[in-house]
């Protein structure tokens, strides 16, 4: 009779608990699937659409920090900054080390001219991923936009320490270069964004223009208010150039220098327009930065 008793009580158990976790698998499925539908939503720009599959998704699981994640990327990409930040900080409070999240909500705050609290998520996200290039570019571009170069140009360098090949981040150092008016670094800079095939934007040597190189995977501002100027750097070195030029025909003039060709001996007239055409244009090229 007990044997019966507690045969009957363990199937009971046994039914219970297998119940709870089909349910459970079932809730699973269900929360992905939502999910699932949402970021191919999101991927056809259709945000108020993706946004009901999350909250579906926030349906079947309340705790869901993919759900949430989801959710604050869907408002960050329809421009609503506010309920961005609002789901990407539940995200947060239910996976504290979900670095997308703190990646995500940077942008936002980056967006939103709050550099403070941009830096702040940045630097949590090297704390959880230290071998994250992306959260040091991220760093490199809000120090920039608030005017400490210095710190950019380290975060620029250190995000290239960890990924070599990073040619935004060559791109972005080199208008930070160009700003503190080091032509030769931010030369270099181009020159290797350029190898590993990316094409740089007119530079402006201007903190209001920052980078082309703010536009990076689907997480970075892309900043297209800069006004575009020639091209400083190579403008830097022609002046250099022609001015080197117009003072070599200085010096033959106050010290008429005898130059021969073959057997034709040139004029000193001539050694004026060589004097002054290069001056013209290095005065002109060098206005023109």
């Amino acid at each position: 009779m007990y044997r019966l008793k507690g045969a009957i009580i363990i199937s009971m158990v046994a039914i219970a608990i297998l119940s709870l976790a089909v349910c459970n698998g079932y809730a699973q499925s269900a929360e992905e699937d939502y999910i699932k539908k949402g970021a191919d939503l999101v991927r056809h720009n259709k945000f108020d659409e993706a946004i009901k599959e999350f909250n579906n998704a926030v349906a079947v699981n309340p705790k869901s920090s993919a759900a949430y994640y989801n959710l604050g990327f869907a408002y960050d990409k329809k421009e609503d900054l506010k309920n961005a930040i609002v789901y990407f900080s539940k995200a947060i409070e239910i996976d504290p080390a979900l670095a997308d999240a703190y990646y995500n909500r940077a942008f936002v705050y980056y967006k939103k001219g709050d550099f403070d609290s941009a830096i702040s998520d940045y630097n949590k996200v090297i704390e959880i991923s230290p071998a994250s290039a992306d959260a040091h570019y991220g760093l490199g571009l809000t120090y920039s936009k608030k005017g400490d170069l210095n710190k950019a140009i380290s975060e620029y360098t250190a995000a290239i320490k960890t990924r070599p090949n990073f040619a935004l981040a060559y791109d972005a150092r080199a208008v930070a270069y160009v700003t503190k008016k080091n032509y030769l670094a931010a030369m270099s800079d181009v020159n290797k964004a350029q190898a590993l095939g990316f094409r740089s934007r007119r530079l402006k040597g201007s903190l209001s223009g920052l980078t082309n190189a703010e536009e990076i995977s689907t997480n970075l501002p892309a900043n297209g208010s800069a006004q575009e100027k020639p091209a400083q750097i190579p403008l830097a070195v022609a002046g250099v150039f022609f001015l080197l030029v117009s003072i070599m025909h200085l010096l033959r003039l106050i010290f008429r220098a005898r130059i021969t060709v073959e057997k034709f001996s040139v004029p000193l007239w001539l050694s004026v327009i060589g004097f002054l055409v290069p001056l013209f244009l290095a005065v002109w090229m060098f206005k023109s930065i």
